[in-house]
């Protein structure tokens, strides 16, 4: 028992005598892990050269020469230092991703990445020019005066004028040449979500009831007419050269063609929930879709994907030149076909308008993504390209010209006009 005693206490001095060892290798392990270079972040991770970005980090020198910045094996100037954060003004390198490299006196380090926008082909002025944000009433009046809830849809009229869905108040909205805003009608049956409309070659007016799952037509005496009904969550309206209408079911995962008769037959069943459908110049039906790439449906209702990886990020990325599938891209309820051939995405996750330019060849799964408006976070501001905020953008329409574009934005209550040069 004695024996016992003696070999505990011996293994308690013993464990005693160690502590002290053991508490200064912690503390020599804790002084190098705190004293050692350290990088987390860099703000924002989508630039341009030129900008300015802030690394966040640990034990940077707080004198800014001090501390060496590469993007790839290019410096970049450090304008500000403290001992978590330094700000550097981003040089000049090509488009695409970089990594990047910061040495200083508590070591030398690669591990940041960032992506280099290319600049954008047109310059892209953003004005309010109907509603005001935030403010979710019912007036008509000219511009700014005017005010709506949720405008989802936009269209051009055969006579100048736009028409738009005010899905808030269940109304369908004339914008004039002068951006007077009256009222067309309102068709509430109960419960309805008008969405999104357009326009046939006739001047004939379609527009889609999500929450009744139905195709409407605007008479000439502003009443409204069921052409279509029985579709889960429909979208968008798109018309073919011979009048043929083309629904996007979201919920059926279909898009639907209707004749001028009405007569319905399925034209493509998808993997994907189809959010907008639109023909481009060629005659392409373009389909964008409650996920993460854009669609191609051919005329035997086979899909391709144009553009994105397919799987959601938490920033977007235009992808490699000349392989839009490599493209970070959110869901959209708004696809442009411009008359130059380009597309313009309206990027619901993102907030921001991208512009795809097809590949020599016009196939758009060999061209090149180009964000063109948005600062990548929701917001508003008006303002040139990046520098402009968006939230949650819905339907652009474009002239023929390709000089002016209106967007409907949904959750700002406003309708936006883009000037391109």
């Amino acid at each position: 028992m004695k024996r016992k005693y003696m070999g505990l206490v011996s293994r308690l001095v013993f464990f005693i005598l160690l502590l002290p060892l053991l508490a200064a290798c912690g503390e020599d392990e804790y002084r190098a892990n705190v004293s050692e270079l350290r990088l987390v972040s860099i703000s924002p991770s989508n630039v341009y050269a030129g900008d300015i970005a802030t690394i966040l980090g640990r034990n940077f020198s707080l004198v800014p020469e001090e501390n060496l910045v590469y993007i790839g094996e290019t410096p970049a100037e450090v304008i500000e230092a403290a001992k978590d954060e330094i700000k550097i003004i981003m040089p000049v390198v090509e488009p695409g991703k970089h990594n990047i490299r910061v040495r200083t006196a508590s070591g030398d380090l690669t591990g940041l990445e960032v992506n280099y926008l290319k600049t954008p082909d047109h310059e892209y002025l953003v004005q309010t020019v109907v509603g005001r944000k935030g403010v979710p009433d019912y007036v008509d009046g000219m511009g700014t005066e005017a005010t709506t809830k949720l405008p989802s849809g936009v269209a051009f009229a055969p006579d100048g004028s736009i028409w738009f869905t005010d899905r808030g108040w269940n109304a369908v909205r004339r914008i004039s040449p002068t951006l007077e805003v009256t009222t067309i009608g309102k068709y509430d049956l109960g419960g309805s979500a008008l969405w999104q409309g357009g326009f046939n070659s006739k001047g004939e007016y379609y527009f889609i009831d999500k929450a009744k799952g139905m195709l409407r037509k605007v008479n000439a005496d502003g009443t409204a007419t069921t052409v279509a009904d029985g579709m889960k969550s429909p979208m968008n309206v798109a018309f073919d050269k011979d009048d043929n209408m083309y629904v996007s079911a979201r919920d059926n995962k279909a898009i639907y063609r209707f004749t001028p008769d009405g007569a319905k037959s399925v034209y493509a069943a998808l993997d994907y929930p189809p959010n907008y459908c639109t023909f481009d110049r060629n005659g392409r039906l373009i389909v964008g879709i409650n996920g993460y790439v854009l669609l191609e449906v051919a005329a035997d209702g086979s899909a391709r994907v144009i553009c994105g990886d397919g799987v959601k990020h938490s920033e977007y990325y235009d992808g490699e030149p000349g392989n839009p599938l490599t493209a970070h891209i959110g869901p959209t309820f708004g696809v442009c076909a411009a008359a130059d051939g380009s597309l313009y995405y309206a990027d619901q996750r993102y907030h921001v308008i991208r512009r795809i330019v097809p590949g020599a060849d016009g196939d758009y799964a060999k061209g090149t993504v180009e964000t063109v408006m948005g600062t990548g976070k929701g917001g508003f501001a008006d303002g040139i390209g990046l520098k402009a905020q968006f939230n949650a953008p819905y339907e652009m329409i474009m002239t023929d010209d390709c000089r002016t574009m209106y967007v409907a934005e949904a959750v700002n209550y406003v309708i936006r006009r883009v000037s391109i040069k």
